[in-house]
């Protein structure tokens, strides 16, 4: 019986499980508030293709403007 026990403690097999559970968590969060609706990257990519078309609207009245 005390054999089994000792054979049952060395084992450590299952953490790694455990381990490997707890990162994937850690990751599936980190992705939800990266990639999310109102997370940081989507934001700032937001606002800076709002810069560029900003930017290429306004270039494009300067010429037009110009022209006449």
């Amino acid at each position: 019986m005390t054999s089994r026990i000792r054979q049952f403690l060395r084992d450590e097999s299952g953490v790694t499980a455990i381990e490997y559970g707890i990162l994937a968590a850690a990751m599936a969060a980190a992705i939800g508030v990266i990639f999310g609706s109102d997370g940081a990257f989507i934001t700032a990519l937001r606002e800076k293709f709002s810069s560029i078309a900003s930017d290429i609207t306004a270039s494009g009245t300067d010429i037009k403007d110009s022209a006449n």
